[in-house]
């Protein structure tokens, strides 16, 4: 058995809608995926200049 790759990625809309594409493709291979959506601290904190 394989161990599962893992996909980190933002969860916005546009982020995931690639890490899927991404994991198709991986999987289309025949690797095992997941996706890991995450908020960065940009993401949470909008007010405080990055």
């Amino acid at each position: 058995m394989q161990p599962t790759i893992r996909i980190g990625t933002r969860d916005s809309q546009l982020a995931v809608w690639q890490a899927t594409l991404v994991q198709g493709l991986l999987e289309a291979q025949g690797l095992p995926t997941e996706i890991v959506a995450m908020k960065s601290e940009g993401d949470t904190d909008t007010i405080t200049p990055l």
